[in-house]
């Protein structure tokens, strides 16, 4: 498949930002601390009512999480950035107005649970999204934060990451567009109408508190699914906090990946994305080059 998606038109000063809760609750200190960030930056802050809300393991129901998605699009902002992750996007995926949402022009930002969103816009959304920091951390890491608003704001760099050899699992060259997230999430959205397309992807992943069984079963899942034959290449963030206290954990996880995904096929591993402090932004559905040799993922797409 041949996608590649501009970036939205660049925010400037005053420009609104929505704030949505459209999975799990946040604390609301971090919340304050967030929105702080943004207005620091010369940005309208909204804030969804159901922000504050909390039912559950969720913020909000169904309905209160859908309803804070209208209410900042309807108020004309110029983003749309998830509070936190938890669960609870995949609920709202049949109901969520997407013919609305690819009128709107603007940034779809966050990660983690969030990635059923970014999964649903590829073929949805005519812009490109970001996988980046929640408001809820905002401000833990100034080089994340700066990254993740410069992309806002047009500062957009040609090279996405950097990285040594010792991180390179098998090496080449690949060329497609970057697709994925959160690995479970990922693994979860397989035969539904809201499974990202696979072909020609260059597929970033990342987890968090995963025990080494349940990761194999995800990547033997993809498998048998045949999703990583159709695959450009594969970069992998941080697995955050994953496999434990499980002895070899790391050579058994580099292992696996290695045995699913199919030989000829780039592997890059420990990129700074994930559930860590260092969580670096970068685009969904862009254009992008992945060369092992020279050590880089370098961004082939523009904003609009």
């Amino acid at each position: 498949m041949n996608l590649s998606k501009p970036l939205p038109p660049p925010l400037v000063p005053g420009d609104g930002i929505g704030v949505w809760a459209p999975a799990s609750a946040p604390r609301w200190e971090e919340v304050e601390r967030g929105v702080e960030v943004l207005r620091r930056a010369g940005f309208v802050v909204k804030l969804a009512a159901n922000v504050g809300t909390k039912t559950g393991y969720l913020a909000g129901s169904d309905g209160e999480r859908l309803g804070g998605l209208s209410e900042l699009l309807d108020s004309g902002c110029k983003a749309l950035w998830a509070v936190r992750g938890g669960y609870g996007v995949m609920r709202l995926l049949p109901a969520i107005p997407w013919e609305v949402l690819a009128g709107w022009v603007g940034f779809l930002i966050g990660y983690s649970d969030i990635t059923a969103l970014h999964a649903a816009a590829l073929e949805r959304l005519p812009y490109a999204t970001i996988h980046g920091p929640m408001i809820t951390s905002l401000g833990r890491s100034a080089e994340a934060t700066a990254r993740v608003l410069g992309f806002l704001q047009g500062q957009v760099p040609s090279v996405l990451f950097r990285f040594s050899q010792q991180k390179v699992l098998r090496a080449g060259v690949a060329r497609g567009f970057l697709m994925g997230g959160n690995l479970s999430l990922l693994a979860s959205l397989v035969g539904t109408p809201f499974e990202p397309p696979w072909a020609g992807a260059v597929v970033a992943l990342e987890d968090v508190e995963e025990p080494g069984y349940r990761l194999d079963r995800m990547l033997t899942h993809l498998a048998l699914a045949g999703r990583w034959e159709r695959v450009a290449a594969v970069v992998v963030g941080k697995m955050a906090r994953c496999g434990r206290g499980e002895a070899g954990f790391r050579e058994a996880w580099h292992r696996r990946l290695l045995e699913v995904v199919p030989e000829g096929c780039p592997v890059v591993v420990d990129l700074p994305f994930g559930h860590v402090r260092r969580n670096l932004a970068f685009p969904l559905g862009v254009g992008v080059v992945l060369d092992t040799e020279k050590g880089v993922l370098t961004m082939e797409g523009a904003c609009a």
